[in-house]
């Protein structure tokens, strides 16, 4: 069953109806979209050799671009722990704060009370996994939609998940809540297909989070995630359904994890052969080829500009590591006057 007989708005609304700052059928547009692109892999590579924790998303970066590029200062995101630290530079952060953010040094936005990679930076509509339980963001994701359906207008929600964190049972109850409440939000199934160790095929019951999302009369449609532009397209098609009082719909988007769940990771879950294979599809490289075909922008240059970025992104983050703890009193708080009223 194809997007448009899911219930999708077909290409010409979708097309005419596109708010967003990321017009992919120019060629200047499809050059956003690489630099997004290129910055994510590039601060994701160098968190990479300063923390040995991190949880890479090098893979996966055309589903976190293409689900969350050119979306309005008026809409919401709860994008996937995984990638969400690049939603906040597509969203106009300072790269040097994120990572003072991941590092909990004084340079970030809550003046290092507080640390991690597994949320954006917080600011005006956008949604992390502060509470470090997955699924957390979805129910939060759909409140946000609940209440922005109240204040009328046309924003929206976009909201990220992976494989596992679909099996949560606050998930289900999310996407129940966003269809009987024809609620303005866009989940997209960033599936890796690893949740840590386990496959997502033996984890995921009756097909794919497509069948689910059917089963809660949610419009629906499987898309390549290693292709940002068809990323792009099936998210701006949904979008525009939302913004028109057309409710819910779901990306699954097919990617794959090419680092293990964490750095030191042993991967002994799957085959060198298999992450090679998927290596191959990689959608730096396939994006760079696109452009070239498109744009006559050369391998050569694809490669020299991820280069100068990842050395700038290793440069800053290294900094930002660097920066010593805050001091601050014991009775300042990033979210109350007193810890009594924070608490």
């Amino acid at each position: 069953m194809t997007a448009v007989e899911r219930g999708a708005p077909d290409r010409t609304e979708a097309a005419a109806g596109r708010r967003g700052r990321v017009d992919p059928t120019t060629a200047e547009g499809r050059r956003e979209l690489w630099r997004a692109m290129v910055r994510a892999r590039a601060f994701d590579q160098a968190m990479c050799a300063h923390n040995p924790h991190w949880h890479e998303a090098r893979g996966e970066e055309a589903v976190v671009v293409g689900g969350f590029a050119g979306l309005d200062a008026e809409d919401a995101v709860a994008p996937h722990f995984r990638g969400a630290c690049a939603v906040s530079l597509m969203r106009g952060e300072d790269p040097a704060v994120v990572a003072a953010g991941v590092f909990g040094t004084s340079g970030s936005r809550s003046g290092g009370h507080w640390r991690g990679d597994i949320c954006p930076t917080p600011g005006d509509r956008m949604i992390g996994m502060f509470s470090g339980s997955l699924g957390t963001t979805v129910s939060y994701a759909t409140g946000a939609a609940l209440h922005l359906s109240r204040l009328g207008g046309d924003a929206v929600v976009v909201c990220g998940f992976g494989d596992g964190t679909a099996n949560a049972g606050i998930v289900s109850e999310s996407l129940n809540l966003a269809a009987m409440l024809s609620l303005p939000i866009v989940f997209i199934c960033q599936n890796n297909q690893y949740a840590t160790s386990l496959r997502a095929s033996r984890a995921i019951a009756g097909g794919s989070m497509t069948a689910r999302a059917a089963g809660f009369g949610i419009p629906a449609v499987d898309v390549d995630g290693n292709d940002v532009l068809a990323v792009l397209d099936e998210r701006d098609r949904a979008v525009d359904r939302a913004r028109r009082g057309g409710g819910p719909s779901l990306l699954h988007a097919l990617t794959y994890r090419l680092g293990g769940h964490y750095l030191n990771d042993p991967e002994a879950y799957r085959s060198a052969e298999e992450v090679a294979a998927w290596r191959a599809r990689d959608p730096l490289t396939r994006f760079a080829d696109e452009l070239a075909r498109r744009d006559g922008f050369s391998r050569d240059d694809a490669e020299h500009e991820l280069a100068r970025e990842t050395d700038r992104m290793k440069d800053l983050v290294e900094r930002a590591k660097e920066e010593a703890p805050p001091v601050t009193a014991v009775s300042a708080s990033a979210y109350a006057e007193d810890w009594g009223a924070a608490s």
